[in-house]
């Protein structure tokens, strides 16, 4: 079998944090770093934690060498390293193309206007470096995500409120994609329940970007309404899941806990709203039905008590 060799990445200095790039990379590598430098500080002051991390600025050629995402060009953060692309990815075009068909006119000339023709969603995985920078401070000693529909919320709740505070530049290029999915056709997902979000990813880019834009329009709602306080207790009450024992699921009681806007996020979700429709279609086809014997009683489910959350 033949030997594939993997080239050592480059040393950039200047920062409080190791920071390599793949050769001929640097200047982009610097530019990245310095977003990087910022992004800790106001999220540090914010969740009061400091993360260990190493910022990794690869091109494709090297990417496969320092991650473990297959999508060259899609930022990601595992054992305290953050890996980004130092331009275009092949799947960006995709990605966009996908959304297409769904589109009305108007939309697909937001998304000129903003991304250019031809299109490069270079600024919109900038903003994505934000979020995958805040998945940091959920990876500092944790051995697993809890929910991960959760944790996303409070990845995305970290990159709108560092743009919106620090980089307000950045506001319009994380907008233009998300709001595609305001037209992405729902019926034909696979997974829409908010606990199905981890197996989403096994039906593609697709199904998991609906999950992902709505938890971003989601977040915005949640800055707005609490701003840092909540985006330090909502870190909290998922830092406590992580080392609870045996949590359990999601639920109601604990997100009204934190906030009653968490809870409200529950019971608005779009997905779990057209699965309650057709469970209550289906219950009442049955009602109508003569009633079958031998129907099966559910099993009460004690609710845990709310999480009591400081500011």
């Amino acid at each position: 079998m033949a030997h594939t060799e993997v080239r050592p990445l480059t040393p950039v200095s200047g920062f409080p944090f190791p920071v390599l790039a793949s050769p001929g990379c640097e200047a982009r590598a610097e530019e990245l770093a310095a977003r990087t430098e910022r992004v800790i500080a106001w999220m540090t002051d914010a969740l009061h934690i400091a993360p260990e991390l190493r910022l990794n600025v690869a091109d494709a050629e090297d990417w496969s060498g320092v991650t473990d995402m297959p999508l060259y060009g899609m930022p990601r953060t595992i054992a305290g390293a953050t890996t980004v692309g130092v331009g275009e990815a092949p799947f960006y075009a995709e990605q966009l193309a996908s959304y297409q068909p769904h589109l009305s006119p108007a939309t697909r000339a937001n998304l000129r206007e903003e991304y250019g023709e031809p299109a490069s969603l270079i600024p919109y995985y900038e903003a994505i470096h934000v979020h995958e920078l805040t998945h940091l401070y959920h990876q500092q000693d944790w051995a697993s995500y809890p929910d991960l529909w959760l944790v996303e919320l409070h990845a995305n709740m970290g990159m709108v409120g560092y743009i919106a505070e620090m980089e307000p530049d950045m506001l319009p290029a994380m907008h233009a994609l998300t709001t595609v999915v305001y037209e992405m056709p729902v019926d034909s997902l696979r997974f829409r329940a908010l606990p199905d979000m981890e197996r989403a990813l096994d039906d593609g880019l697709f199904n998991f970007s609906w999950y992902f834009f709505h938890l971003t329009l989601a977040a915005e709602e949640l800055w707005e309404t609490g701003g840092t306080p909540l985006f330090r207790r909502l870190h909290e009450y998922v830092r406590a899941r992580q080392h609870a024992v045996a949590p359990g699921p999601v639920t109601r009681d604990e997100m009204w806990a934190v906030h009653p806007a968490l809870a409200q996020i529950m019971d608005e979700w779009p997905g779990d709203l057209m699965v309650a429709a057709a469970a209550a279609a289906a219950a009442a086809a049955a009602a109508a039905a003569p009633a079958s014997a031998g129907a099966e009683v559910a099993e009460a489910v004690e609710v845990p008590a709310p999480l009591e959350s400081t500011d």
